[in-house]
């Protein structure tokens, strides 16, 4: 970001006044707490990012009661405004070094083991980057992805160093993205700074330590600490960090770096074990193995209790042909055959017992093998499945944090926290409502002060809610912000060219705020350490397509924006409508089919013409897909079949941005099929039906939809 003179000058009269707080002796401490916190918004709306990071290290360190933190504070504070004063940045350090009076971050012992576990599986995704071969951008786009995601992931946690690591390392990826040359330098860069992201993550102390010691290899970044080269074809630095144990190279490595090993159990928590849900499923197949065993003792046992059944039948001949032979004559049979006969028979009564009460055993342990079957697979299920409790525990953590380093008061109430959802959805949804969240405080939550002149409470709030609805999850946050500019959206829109004039003039405000789900649309002006590069909405997106989810964004009742994420909340399993339009066929989730109606000559939008080909004739069937607060929006089709549940696919980001979709389903013939994003499929039937002449004086009859 381009440092302002203005914002400069404002900051170093700041801190003038404060100062004296911060050495005047017997100062009360709760007066140095709130000039530190008032420095810390003051900074970050400056643009310094960095300072603001020292002053909330700070401000921990003095309310733990530590005595010598007022006197660096005053130190760092002194030397900020002595530097600002000359036209310099607070700090004579540039990322990736750190600034002198960074310390490592303290995470929270209750959040370690997992937070380690969610980085170890992101740095994995940087190395998968390095390891694929081809366009270097797309490779470049998902590893800029990743850094975002560690960034927000870190400062959800109060992992401060880190999250400014991944902030500036963020910013020289993006600035990388727009050539091919600048993209493969920028992966061999990222091959160094991941070893480095493993050190923080490893041991927090020993990688600042490297920062700092390897920083004479860096090139001089001219700037201050969060600024970054002006133009996308600005040369990236020909040294970088280099650890000692890893020689320089050209190319990223051929196999992964090691990666940090799991965190130390810490005294006094119950560290959770992390289980990956390949593993769990796998077991799960592993105990259909123990079901067999099951079937077959029962099996066993019927057997046992069949021969058990023959040897007494054939006891009963025996004793039955005894009986008629007659006692033991000198002319007939010998006393000792009979004896023989009388032995057998009884042989075979102790056989036919000891058969039977092992059937009864056979039986007891099919039965026990059942048992337990059952109960390790409801455990087993257990571990794939949470509450959205867990999502929303760890969001409001980083919504306060975040809103404090903003210098904004926000309270966060939750709803539906009770809601069942998989695991693994929910570690995945966990960073799009955390992005969510943040852009409601950096974009929609003013300043106290601005509240309070415009009518509102200085305390302002975020709601967290959940709800299901069938297999479908619906997760919305909503702000009592100031909602979504429509004028602002538009000139943005129209002068980064993500829409021309005639169809932003005709678009709706719901509709419109689509547009910020696109990459690079952001409306915050500069940015700062968390928030305004124009990737966070486009993140969500890309986070609630993995499971064919949609976003939708609209004006809450608050005042604020809403936006609401509809996603499957088992996996992907969710009902489709099929459809078929041209000779092809589309699956649209049943949750935005409203009614299937008769079209009988209805002017309507067709379904191919909302993906881009040309106008066709009048279709046969309308889709009313379920709308927003303008009602519902019809689109026609050639035939409309059944109703199926699906395990939906994640799409490439590419594929998901060239139309409305939002995931695939594989087909039991093998065929992959494109499932429509209700949403976005509704937004391009409003603006084609505003372009309609005159409308067919026949309207659509209902008609039932088949299931």
């Amino acid at each position: 970001m381009k440092r302002d003179a203005e914002l400069d000058r404002l900051l170093a009269e700041e801190i003038e006044r404060r100062l004296p707080a911060f050495v005047t002796p017997g100062a009360h401490v709760m007066d140095v707490r709130a000039a530190m916190h008032s420095l810390k918004g003051s900074a970050a709306m400056a643009g310094y990012g960095e300072l603001a990071l020292v002053i909330g290290q700070l401000g921990v360190r003095l309310k733990s009661g530590d005595d010598d933190a007022r006197s660096l504070a005053a130190a760092v504070m002194t030397g900020a405004l002595e530097r600002l004063r000359t036209g310099k940045p607070p700090f004579p350090t540039s990322w990736p070094e750190p600034p002198p009076p960074l310390e490592p971050s303290n995470v929270e012992p209750r959040y370690l083991s997992e937070y380690h576990s969610a980085m170890r599986d992101r740095l994995g995704e940087i190395d998968q980057a390095l390891a694929s071969t081809g366009d270097p951008l797309p490779i470049l786009e998902q590893a800029q992805r990743t850094v975002h995601s560690m960034k927000g992931a870190s400062a959800g946690v109060g992992d401060d160093v880190t999250a400014w690591y991944c902030h500036g390392l963020e910013a020289r990826l993006r600035d990388a993205a727009a050539d091919p040359k600048l993209a493969r330098e920028a992966l061999v860069e990222l091959s160094r700074h991941r070893v480095l992201l493993a050190l923080l993550l490893e041991d927090p102390a020993r990688g600042l330590a490297g920062l700092r010691a390897l920083s004479a290899t860096l090139e001089p970044n001219t700037g201050h600490a969060t600024s970054a080269p002006r133009s996308p074809s600005a040369s990236l630095p020909k040294s970088t960090l280099r650890p000692p144990s890893f020689a320089p190279s050209s190319s990223p490595p051929a196999h992964p770096t090691t990666l940090p090993p799991p965190p130390r159990p810490v005294s006094g928590y119950d560290v959770p074990l992390r289980v990956s849900h390949t593993a769990v499923e796998h077991l799960i197949d592993r105990l259909e193995s123990l079901d067999a065993v099951g079937d077959e003792l029962t099996g066993a046992a019927t057997t046992a209790t069949r021969t058990s059944a023959r040897l007494a039948e054939l006891r009963l001949t025996l004793l039955d042909a005894a009986r008629r032979i007659g006692p033991p004559r000198p002319w007939g049979p010998p006393a000792a055959a009979l004896a023989e006969l009388e032995s057998t028979a009884e042989g075979l009564r102790r056989a036919a017992a000891r058969i039977r009460l092992g059937a009864v055993t056979l039986r007891s342990g099919a039965s026990l093998v059942r048992a337990r079957s059952s109960e390790m697979r409801e455990g087993l299920t257990a571990l794939r499945r949470t509450s959205m409790g867990w999502v929303f525990e760890r969001v409001s953590n980083a919504v306060v944090r975040f809103a404090d380093g903003q210098n904004k008061l926000v309270r966060v109430e939750v709803a539906g926290g009770d809601v069942s959802v998989d695991r693994v959805v929910a570690e995945r949804l966990l960073e799009a409502v955390v992005q969510l969240a943040r852009n409601a405080v950096a974009h929609g939550i003013q300043p106290p002060a601005e509240r309070e002149r415009a009518g509102k409470p200085a305390l302002g709030t975020i709601w967290l809610r959940a709800s299901r609805d069938g297999n479908l999850l619906r997760v919305s946050v909503e702000d009592d912000g100031q909602g979504a500019d429509a004028a602002r959206i538009r000139r943005i829109a129209l002068e980064r060219g993500f829409a021309s004039a005639e169809l932003l003039g005709q678009t709706s405000l719901p509709e419109l705020m689509g547009l910020l789900l696109l990459p690079g649309m952001t409306t915050r002006e500069g940015a700062d350490l968390l928030a305004g590069r124009g990737i966070g909405l486009d993140l969500v997106q890309s986070a609630v397509r993995r499971f064919g989810g949609a976003v939708r964004l609209q004006n809450g009742v608050a005042g604020g924006l809403l936006a609401t994420l509809e996603l499957p909340s088992d996996l992907g399993v969710v009902n489709v409508l099929w459809l078929e339009e041209r000779g092809a066929e589309f699956a649209l989730p049943v949750s935005y089919a409203s009614r299937v109606l008769l079209s009988q000559g209805a002017a309507v939008p067709r379904l191919s013409s909302c993906l881009g080909e040309r106008w066709a004739a009048p279709a046969r069937f309308v889709i009313e897909l379920a709308g927003n607060e303008r009602g519902s929006i019809p689109v026609g089709v050639d035939h409309v079949g059944l109703i199926e549940e699906c395990s939906l696919r994640a799409l490439p980001p590419r594929i998901a941005a060239a139309g409305p979709f939002g995931g695939a389903v594989l087909r039991a013939d093998g065929a992959l099929r494109l499932v429509l994003d209700g949403p976005l499929l509704a937004a391009r039937a409003r603006v084609l039906a505003a372009r309609f002449g005159p409308k067919s004086s026949s309207s659509p009859s209902s008609a039932p939809v088949r299931s």
